[in-house]
């Protein structure tokens, strides 16, 4: 319930300062701040179909949502508004982010760039891109959406060749619940499942249901033609690890190799400029530790970003800089709220409605 209140609190205010103009006074008054939007990929079926629908908003929505927020903030990437932070004076600014780096990213969101005038930071993932190898949730994706299985058989055929104990336990009481399966099952995978075996395990029942690891790539994220394409047209390119495994989840040394690794790789294929900022797979606080942090420190990144909604200002940690998630359902009056300062002012008076 007292979430609840908080949310329709946050939109009334939102509404209130988006309706009555009072969000460019607003925006006076609040210090310089950067507010980064960030999504994954824009709606294709024919390229995102087997994809979760929170993982998708369409061209004409965030079209709407772009153009909404061009009059009043400055665009700009990711790397240049947090460098732009440092500067005295000047307006303030909104990036927007996608993470992966799907194909859609240049086929749909490329031409919407072009047409609104705004900027982006699209974060990559070094395997995809370089090495046609998808990681463990696409798989998972593919197997409920083109392979034949629905969560539950998944999770049995799972279990059937599963070691660990402690996953095995968390996954045998995913199986029981009723309508929450698939969502369950992959939370186990991802946070609970021992990596090497969940990725050998899932392999093998892909190769099983007849999936083609090559081509569910080609067909879903971009190829380094099309990443250089974005990048011939102002999209700054950032890195996401070598695989978009949580962080937390992994040792120090493999986080090091996971973030290092995709830098190094995708600067020797991309250049130097994709190594200026980097995003937390997944992004939550509990997805990346200090460690994580630390790792992205020694690759050499200058910033990195989370998922958790929010703008930032001269003050704000570089290594744990907020973003909002958007999709179709986003309203434009929230986002001119948070790019304006009025949540920040708020939050400096005990009252966080960003989250």
């Amino acid at each position: 319930m007292k979430h609840r209140l908080k949310l329709l609190l946050r939109a009334a205010v939102a509404r209130f300062l988006w309706h009555t103009g009072l969000y460019r006074l607003v925006d006076r008054v609040a210090p310089r701040r950067l507010t980064i939007l960030a999504g994954h990929c824009v709606d294709e079926p024919a390229l995102n179909g087997g994809l979760p629908g929170d993982m998708k908003i369409s061209a004409g929505r965030l079209e709407a949502l772009l153009r909404g927020l061009s009059g009043h903030f400055e665009f700009v990437t990711v790397g240049a508004g947090v460098a732009a932070l440092d500067a005295p004076a000047g307006r303030s600014m909104v990036a927007l982010s996608m993470d992966d780096g799907y194909r859609d990213n240049r086929t749909a969101l490329l031409p919407l760039l072009a047409r609104t005038g705004a900027r982006a930071t699209v974060y990559l993932e070094s395997r995809p891109l370089l090495e046609q190898r998808v990681n463990w949730s696409h798989k998972y994706f593919w197997l409920l959406d083109e392979g034949g299985l629905d969560a539950g058989e998944l999770g049995r055929r799972y279990l059937a060749e599963a070691r660990d104990t402690g996953s095995r336990g968390r996954l045998e009481a995913a199986l029981i619940s009723v309508g929450e399966q698939a969502y369950l099952v992959k939370r186990v995978f991802k946070y609970d499942a021992p990596p090497d075996e969940r990725d050998r395990i899932l392999d093998a029942l892909f190769l099983a249901q007849g999936g083609d690891e090559a081509a569910l790539c080609e067909r879903i994220y971009m190829d380094l033609e099309d990443a250089r394409a974005l990048q011939a047209a102002g999209v700054e390119l950032g890195g996401h690890t070598q695989s978009h495994e949580v962080l937390a989840t992994l040792p120090a040394e493999r986080q090091r190799v996971e973030v290092g690794g995709a830098r190094a790789a995708l600067e020797r294929a991309l250049g130097p400029a994709s190594g200026v900022s980097f995003a937390y797979p997944f992004g939550r606080r509990w997805d990346h530790d200090e460690a994580s942090a630390q790792a992205v420190r020694e690759a050499g990144f200058a910033s990195a970003v989370t998922t958790h909604a929010g703008t930032n200002t001269r003050a704000s940690d570089r290594l744990h800089l907020a973003r909002w998630m958007i999709d179709e359902e986003t309203p434009l009056h929230l986002l001119a709220a948070e790019a304006c300062g009025a949540f920040l002012l708020l939050r400096r008076l005990g009252l966080d409605l960003s989250e």
